[in-house]
């Protein structure tokens, strides 16, 4: 097996590999030999990371080009690693400068580890392609669809049901269930008669969905394990050869099954096959920032991270999107519930038991995005939260039937949270020395160059070359930044009670209908003052110790970025006005548009569950066609045919031209008149996996380094900077409200 040779061989190799560069980069050298030597391998570095990026190269070269770069920059990390432990700690400058010291080298040894996990985890990713043939040799297993769903609105779910109901699967073999629990008879029964009301026509609402479009609705007695206790339930009922486990938010395309299934016809011991989540809506940093063409965060983990674990058989349950064997999951007993992240946990505890985990890498979901920081944090904090309980409450390393690799990577599951008290810790480095003085490494500039840049350079090349597409460079320091505060608070409270934790869902389909600043932006003031006043107090030491330039330069420019971080991350606190509850993704579709006898081609360019956007070329349009076009107007009823001789009608919602009048937009709100219209409008909008393939690909757009650096300079300033200016004019509003309300009642408060 694959996995089977990746762990025999490429384990020995990394180990042997990293055993030998440790003792090379222990070797004494001058100060003018390491920095020649550094820089030229960076240089090296430089020309590999060039070839790879403007070259085609066959499978052998890419290869070795690929093991020359992670050599080449793990040695420097080695030799500035080595350097900073044995020659660099503050010891003699008192007891404050050695512990802010130890703290700094321990932040930066978290960076190192996490750099060499990145190495490590993408020395060999997969890709898997379906042998569809299987289905028809050994035949369709029976296969559940669970839609768990708690206290969403039933609008944000019902593309979900009606997609699930819809899949490209035998329908005798295939069963769509909703798991309500917020329809249990513990909600329902609430004392509080308000509750209890709104529980018992959420559920009325949900029961009548499953009948009208061919589903299960099944709710318990009592909200117990949360969402892993929601999917037990359930399993007692099922009779299924394969569970497919679906969030209420995340719509199927088409062949979803078709693709994930054939995987276990070919692997008896296959029990999870992981897809991505695919979203067709924003985050809060790309809403808020106003980025309009940006891999999303999750593209990292679920487009390079999850195929490289899949080499080492530790891709893992994500929660949704995901098929699993079913009598695997009783063998378990089902989902599991000692922590909050039970996705991952279970995934664990099948892979002690012996069997396999796999990752296909194709988009077949399209998800929605928390839309405020605030949701988004509730998300995170529960992840981080669940992986730091999985290690103290089932160490990996405690567990018997997994391999070493195993042991390590989900150890690194944890250690990747680790970056929220880091970020922290490396915010608060600069204030301690410009402004309080303290000795936080003892060592010079030229030093500090000879050994730091080649390595921290070297990083940035290493990062561009393995995520360029799916990660801009400083943006992941923007999506720590605005972690940090409150993702080490809830990593704390996991140290300190590991079993306190609760689940808590991630809101979603909220709407926005003003600007407002997130409650949470406070520690980001304190934060963002303490580094202007350390800004400010590294020029005035620049020109008071002439001889200290090149360390005061050093931590100065450390400073700068640090600001911008903050900036951008107060952008992302400034929260931005948003009507559509379903954002609408790209489509592309020839139409034909009709009203009133006129007709007009046209393209659909982007569609939901409840509309269709379509452009109509005007170039060659005659003056009379013009006018007809133009006299459109607002609730016009127009209908829509599409190629396959499907008609929908629809209602005139939106109409503007193109700044150069060549293009007329069209934006139109579907007017059902069947359930096979709602179903053929979910197809068309998220149906075809390839179109949500291209979609994808359409935003794996690389940035340079220094193109991402101006990016980042443009949106603290204009987003952040908004953010400032907007709570300025509240604050002096609220000051003049004041001081007219004293004059008008003679100084007097009411």
């Amino acid at each position: 097996m694959i996995y089977k040779t990746g762990y025999n061989l490429a384990s020995w190799l990394w180990l042997l590999t990293l055993l030998g560069l440790l003792w090379i980069a222990s070797l004494p050298l001058d100060i003018t030999a390491q920095r020649q030597i550094a820089f030229s391998l960076f240089g090296l570095l430089a020309i590999l990371y060039a070839l790879h990026l403007f070259l085609r190269l066959n499978d052998e070269a890419a290869n070795w080009l690929h093991w020359l770069l992670v050599f080449l920059s793990i040695f420097l990390g080695f030799r500035y690693i080595y350097w900073r432990l044995t020659e660099t700690l503050p010891f003699g400058f008192g007891i404050a400068s050695s512990i802010a010291g130890l703290l700094l080298i321990l932040t930066e040894i978290y960076g190192f580890i996490t750099f060499l996990y990145g190495h490590f985890i993408n020395a060999n990713p997969i890709t898997r392609k379906p042998n569809h043939k299987l289905l028809q040799q050994k035949g369709y297993p029976t296969v559940d669809v669970f839609i768990p769903t708690y206290n969403e609105d039933p609008q944000i779910f019902l593309a979900t049901v009606i997609a699930a109901t819809q899949l490209d699967y035998p329908k005798d073999k295939l069963q769509v269930w909703i798991l309500d629990d917020g329809g249990t008879f513990q909600k329902v029964q609430d004392p509080h008669p308000p509750k209890g009301a709104l529980a018992r026509a959420r559920s009325r609402i949900l029961q009548s969905m499953a009948l009208r479009y061919g589903a299960k609705y099944v709710s318990r007695i009592r909200n117990e394990h949360a969402k892993a206790g929601n999917i037990n339930y359930a399993l007692q009922l099922s009779h299924a050869d394969l569970i497919l486990i679906l969030d209420c938010d995340h719509i199927p395309a088409r062949d979803f099954l078709l693709n994930t299934v054939p995987f276990f016809l070919e692997d008896e011991k296959l029990f999870l096959l992981q897809t991505p989540h695919n979203f067709v809506s924003q985050d809060p940093l790309e809403r808020n920032l106003r980025v309009r063409q940006m891999p999303a965060e999750n593209e990292l983990f679920y487009f390079v991270m999850q195929p490289g674990l899949d080499f080492w058989n530790t891709s893992f349950f994500c929660g949704s999107a995901a098929v699993l064997r079913k009598k695997v999951l009783d063998e378990l007993g089902g989902i599991a519930g000692q922590t909050i992240t039970e996705d991952a946990e279970t995934t664990l505890d099948a892979l002690t038991l012996g069997y396999r985990s796999a990752y296909l890498n194709r988009p077949m979901v399209s998800g929605l995005q928390p839309e405020t920081y605030s949701g988004f944090i509730v998300q995170r904090v529960r992840w981080a939260q669940g992986m730091f309980q999985i290690f103290l409450l089932k160490n990996p390393w405690k567990q018997r039937g997994i391999t070493f690799v195993q042991r390590l990577l989900y150890t690194n599951f944890t250690i990747y949270w680790g970056f929220a008290p880091v970020r922290l810790l490396l915010f608060l480095a600069p204030p301690a020395y410009l402004l309080f003085g303290l000795d936080l490494c003892d060592t010079t500039a030229g030093q500090l160059l000879a050994y730091a840049g080649p390595f921290y350079l070297s990083t940035l090349l290493t990062t561009q070359y393995y995520y360029r597409k799916v990660r801009w460079p400083f943006i992941s320091q923007v999506y720590e930044s605005i972690q940090s505060i409150y993702l080490a608070q809830g990593i704390l409270r996991v140290f300190l009670h590991p079993r306190s934790p609760s689940f808590q869902v991630t809101p979603k389909g909220e709407t926005l209908d003003k600007f407002f600043v997130s409650e949470l932006s406070w520690p980001f003031y304190f934060l963002l003052f303490l580094n202007i006043f350390t800004i400010v107090a590294g020029i005035w030491r620049w020109q008071s110790n002439p001889w200290m330039h090149g360390a005061i330069a050093f931590v100065l420019v450390w400073a700068v970025f640090d600001l911008l971080f903050l900036l951008a991350a107060l952008g992302v606190l400034f929260e931005k006005p948003q009507l559509r509850r379903e954002p609408r993704v790209p489509v592309d579709k020839e139409v034909q548009v009709q009203w009133a006898g006129h007709s007009f081609r046209g393209k659909a360019k982007n569609a939901s569950r409840l509309g269709v956007g379509v452009e109509i070329d005007l170039g060659s349009r005659s003056a009379g066609e013009r006018m007809q076009l133009f006299s459109l107007h607002h609730e016009q009823e127009i209908s829509i045919s599409f190629p396959d001789h499907k008609t929908l009608r629809t209602r005139l919602q939106a109409q503007h031209l193109d700044p150069h009048q060549n293009t007329m937009y069209l934006g139109l709100l579907y007017l059902f008149t069947s359930v096979e219209d709602e179903r053929y409008a979910v197809a068309l909008a998220f149906g075809d996996s390839q179109q949500l393939q291209r979609n994808l690909d359409k935003n794996h757009v690389g940035k340079s380094i220094l193109g991402a650096l101006w990016y980042l300079v443009q949106i603290a300033f204009l987003e952040g900077g908004m953010h400032i200016y907007y709570q300025g004019k509240t604050a002096l509003r609220h000051l003049l409200g004041r001081w007219s309300m004293r004059v008008t009642t003679g100084g007097i408060p009411k």
